[in-house]
């Protein structure tokens, strides 16, 4: 169930990519436009982005035409389904509901922080990729750990006005781990 799960999941992964790219075009600022855009296209193109990399653009998820109060509704659409919200809400509410799962998740990762990834079973670490974005099914217990520890680097760096790079990083670190040409 799993796998068909991510499998309907993933069908959204192209429509979020190729919307981060077009929004990337009506970025005021060039340099930050051609490197968001450059991102997005090395994702396509099969590669694996780094945290770093993620976090260098956070200035950009916070305002328009990033933020989540900003994306365009088909981009909202597309990240309720990699959540498994039903996407056929109104725009208005589609943003809260992504808004605050992906607020949820975030607290949900200071704790796990706190505790530690040592504490948490075989089964418990699988179920925290997977509700991340990543299918754990076919991943060792070493790349479940460290896509977690990545993603965790990341997630408990931003700030709640951050959390549209929290979800779209949901897509652009899962789409090609374990099969990234870094």
């Amino acid at each position: 169930f799993l796998d068909a799960n991510d499998a309907s999941r993933r069908c959204s992964y192209p429509l979020v990519v190729s919307s981060l790219a077009l929004a990337a075009s009506s970025l005021p600022e060039p340099q930050l436009q051609g490197r968001l855009q450059q991102l997005c296209a090395q994702v396509q193109e099969g590669c694996q982005p780094r945290v770093a990399e993620l976090y260098a653009l956070k200035a950009l998820f916070s305002g328009s035409p990033l933020g989540l109060n900003q994306l365009q509704v088909s981009h909202v659409r597309a990240l309720s389904q990699v959540l498994f919200l039903t996407p056929l809400l109104p725009g208005v509410l589609l943003r809260r509901r992504l808004r605050s799962h992906i607020l949820e998740i975030q607290q949900l990762d200071r704790a796990l922080l706190q505790l530690g990834l040592a504490q948490l079973s075989e089964q418990e670490l699988r179920g925290a990729c997977y509700l991340r974005g990543l299918n754990s099914t076919q991943l060792g217990m070493a790349e479940c750990r460290a896509w977690l520890e990545q993603w965790l680097r990341l997630s408990c760096k931003l700030e709640a006005s951050e959390a549209s790079l929290l979800a779209n990083s949901m897509v652009l670190l899962s789409l090609n781990y374990g099969q990234a040409k870094d």
